[in-house]
């Protein structure tokens, strides 16, 4: 279970934890797991196995959710591996907060030729930090690896702006 009392979907898929998954053998996992307890397969119990059935399909779809996205796997992974470390790293150092308002400036300032230039950059930060929390996780580093995760959503924030921008101008 993690802290929020949510059932570790690590284990709910019957994985290893970690964060390099192959996402096809992920999804496989995640079809087989809602045939086995999809309710057309479970018949014929009373409504107490029913609502058994349905709680565990729920189970597999929210760990599904997680899983599938790479940086919600890795908040769920540090949180199990280290309860509590993602509060206790929120706060960010204040030089990573300026360059992170300056390129939130640079998005909101963007003209359409700029863009092509500016997603890449965007997407090799987002690739930078992807690394730096699988780098700090997989050394048991959880402090870094938390701090790189809360430090991921202004660059994932930042794309996401980007998007919004383009589609603005467009």
């Amino acid at each position: 279970m993690n802290r929020d009392g949510a059932p570790d979907p690590f284990t709910v898929f019957g994985i290893e934890h970690r964060l390099d998954l192959d996402e096809r053998a992920l999804e496989r996992r995640y079809l087989q797991l809602s045939r086995d307890c999809h309710p057309d397969r479970n018949r014929g119990g009373g409504a107490a196995d029913c609502a058994a059935v349905l709680a565990r399909a729920a189970e597999i779809n929210d760990s599904w959710r997680v899983l599938k996205d790479r940086w919600e796997r890795a908040r769920v992974l540090i949180e199990l591996r280290a309860p509590g470390v993602l509060d206790d790293q929120k706060q960010l150092d204040p030089e990573f907060l300026a360059g992170a308002l300056e390129r939130a400036e640079m998005v909101a300032n963007a003209e359409s030729a700029e863009l092509p230039a500016l997603r890449q950059q965007l997407r090799a930060d987002a690739d930078a930090a992807w690394h730096g929390v699988r780098d700090a996780a997989t050394a048991g580093d959880f402090a870094t690896a938390a701090r790189r995760l809360h430090e991921s959503k202004y660059v994932r924030k930042a794309m996401a702006d980007l998007e919004a921008r383009a589609e603005a101008i467009a």
